[in-house]
């Protein structure tokens, strides 16, 4: 099975949902998996499900079909565990594929609230390097003919010119090149942690990202806590899930104190640059009234509907300012090709 190739968030939906569907219908597992591989068009997902197939009739749990494997998370495999381990494992998988799907849901929301703003970056990219390309050379000779005096502008955009003429591979590749070498650093766990600190004290990103991490952890455990798991064991598999290392660190310093027989809001309460008052109050509630799933639950609609809220407002904060760096650019393009052309007329 390729590494590279992946199984989408959307695939594992209808998978589970069709498992889920398989298992209440009462066929074994064997034969909802022998079913599924027939039905799968990914490659990927049809080994899975074969050999998912040959594991359960050697009597190997389902659980371990999927614990190795580089498409299947944690989270994935934990809730079928503790669904196989409590006899509940039909209702697991209703848990799971809600999951995925809220999880799938919010990705593509995020997705299309910067999908504007990236077509007009996009835009501007290729703009600058057509003119620079296969505008501005032909435009050199006639400069270079003129008898005055080239404008500051001019110079700049003749220098950009020749500079792509003779380098623009270089460049391209220079610039192709740091966004991997910048893509590796952020894999270095370090440098992953000094940009996660930045990124939650920028405005606005900052504000997404928190609020995005908070969607995880409360959607997660609402959901984890349903399918029978205990705090204690929904806070590890959480602090493996939340992308920022932030909140990955602090859920993991919670747990071991949770563990220990501090109240989880309390700790919560310690990090309140992480975890917003309105975060613990609900979560105080759900101590003190015993419905964690459900406290939880509503803490994952609110901060998941501020997440939404806030990238749908994205574009507007950011269309403007796309719109004068534009404008700006293509002006000064302009006036560099226009005033020497300018100052020659004035001259006859």
């Amino acid at each position: 099975m390729s590494l590279l190739e992946k199984v989408s968030t959307q695939e594992k939906v209808d998978f589970v949902k069709n498992l889920s569907l398989l298992v209440k219908s009462g066929k074994p597992i064997n034969e909802a998996f022998d079913l599924l591989a027939k039905q799968a068009e990914s490659p990927v997902l049809k080994e899975t499900f074969s050999s998912a197939k040959k594991e359960s009739e050697k009597g190997v749990p389902l659980y371990q079909s999927f614990e190795n494997s580089p498409h299947f998370g944690k989270i994935f495999v934990s809730f079928i565990r503790a669904g196989e381990e409590s006899g509940t494992l039909d209702e697991n998988l209703d848990y799971l594929s809600n999951w995925l799907e809220r999880s799938n849901n919010l990705e593509k929301k995020l997705s299309s609230a910067t999908l504007y703003p990236k077509i007009i970056v996009s835009f501007a990219v290729i703009l600058g390097a057509g003119l620079s390309i296969f505008v501005l050379p032909q435009l050199v000779p006639i400069f270079e003919t003129l008898d005055v005096e080239l404008p500051i502008a001019t110079r700049i955009l003749l220098w950009v010119s020749e500079l792509m003429q003779n380098f623009g591979l270089y460049i391209v590749g220079g610039i192709l090149g740091f966004i991997l070498w910048v893509y590796l650093l952020l894999k270095i766990r370090t440098v992953k942690r000094i940009w996660d600190i930045v990124l939650l004290k920028l405005p606005i990103a900052g504000d997404i990202s928190g609020d995005y991490q908070l969607t995880i952890i409360a959607q997660l455990m609402s959901t984890l806590l349903r399918s029978n798991l205990t705090i204690n064991e929904s806070l590890d598999i959480i602090s493996e899930s939340v992308t920022n290392i932030k909140y990955e660190e602090a859920l993991e310093i919670i747990q071991k104190r949770v563990a220990k027989g501090t109240s989880l809001a309390q700790t919560m309460k310690d990090y309140p640059g992480l975890f917003p008052n309105v975060f613990v109050s609900i979560v105080t509630v759900g101590e003190q009234t015993g419905s964690y799933d459900e406290s939880f639950q509503y803490l994952a609609d609110f901060f998941s509907d501020k997440v939404t809220t806030k990238t749908e407002k994205l574009p507007v904060i950011i269309e403007p300012v796309l719109l004068i760096t534009i404008g700006v650019f293509v002006a000064f393009i302009a006036g560099a090709i226009i005033l020497p052309v300018y100052e020659v007329t004035q001259g006859l």
